[in-house]
């Protein structure tokens, strides 16, 4: 679902520019790298581990995966737009703002686009915008909006997807799933040096939620954080709302589940995941469920402890020493945004 934002900002660029001139007339303004908010953990790239790979770790592997899969689209659809849209003249200029648009769909869709953008080379914002056809700029919907600053060694920048927006107008998206129900905000924002491994994003996500009829998840009030410092050590952590009723341990009732995860530069690190009660709420069947590994520099187990009484369902499940680990639980703590 979450990939659909993509697909709506590449449409957005044919839309726009199909009935434009090709020469360019503005500046040379920044846009938002993929590199600039993808996230990549222990393992991201695809090494296999000489030994097993714990539950936790593969869990934040997968989540970072889906998580890149489409910030990572998004950043390189709005790429495109800015890029292509600088190419031909805006429609109109307004304060600082190249407005291109409402341009209905040539495509035979029912929709409508339109894009402000304003900056030069050291910074850029943007928005984009969706409607039906024939649709007045009073009428047209804020989609994604977001601003990038550049200097030689540093890119900080930010965008909001707003999911009641992409829902609204979901038949517009190619491969939209008819059955998903989802809405709400997710903020992205991120820092990255250019010299070095530092890199900083987080995700907010502001009432964002999702329903397929299967898994029914409630970000709301949670973020996702990555941090990795100029040698390649950092901290990533994700958490979300569901009943995680699938699972034999756990009924209707809504959890929570967080996982954190920190390594040091050479990717050895330590991994805890946590299914809890909120707020007294839950019906897990022995209470708080909570998993610790470590793991060394190829992703290896190298000590797995699962807490009483679920560990008696599978005595082999916890091995290893804890004396093995690169960190303490303590490390696991969220690291502070670096000012």
């Amino acid at each position: 679902m979450l990939r659909h934002t993509a697909a709506a900002a590449l449409f957005l660029t044919a839309s726009l520019t199909s009935a434009s001139g090709c020469w360019m007339t503005n500046p040379d303004t920044p846009v938002i790298e993929a590199e600039d908010v993808r996230m990549d953990p222990p393992g991201a790239n695809g090494f296999r581990a000489a030994g097993d790979r714990g539950d936790v770790y593969q869990l934040a592997l997968d989540v970072s995966g889906d998580v890149n899969g489409w910030v990572t689209d998004v950043a390189v659809g709005m790429t495109r737009i800015v890029r292509e849209l600088n190419r031909y003249p805006e429609d109109r200029i307004e304060d600082d703002w190249r407005i291109y648009g409402p341009h209905d769909d040539e495509d035979g869709k029912d929709g409508a686009w339109m894009a402000k953008i304003q900056g030069d080379e050291s910074g850029a914002v943007f928005e984009v915008y969706i409607g039906r056809r024939g649709a007045s700029e009073a009428e047209m919907t804020l989609l994604i909006d977001g601003e990038i600053s550049v200097s030689d060694e540093q890119r900080d920048g930010a965008f909001t997807i707003d999911f009641d927006t992409i829902y609204a107008y979901s038949d517009l998206i190619d491969d939209a799933d008819p059955f998903a129900r989802y809405g709400g905000k997710i903020a992205v924002t991120f820092e990255r040096d250019t010299d070095s491994k530092h890199k900083q994003v987080d995700l907010d996500f502001r009432g964002f939620w999702y329903d397929d009829g299967e898994d029914d998840l409630d970000f709301d009030g949670e973020s996702y954080t990555y941090r990795r410092d100029a040698e390649g050590a950092g901290q990533f952590h994700f958490a979300t709302l569901s009943s995680f009723e699938r699972s034999e341990w756990s009924g209707p009732q809504l959890e929570r589940m967080v996982v954190d995860m920190r390594w040091d530069a050479e990717e050895a690190g330590r991994a805890r995941g946590m299914i809890v009660e909120v707020d007294g709420e839950g019906d897990l069947r022995h209470g708080d469920i909570t998993v610790h590994e470590c793991f060394d520099g190829t992703g290896g187990l190298t000590w797995r402890e699962l807490n009483e009484p679920y560990a008696d369902y599978d005595p082999s499940y916890s091995f290893g020493d804890e004396r093995s680990c690169e960190f303490d639980e303590a490390a696991l703590a969220i690291l502070p945004v670096r000012e």
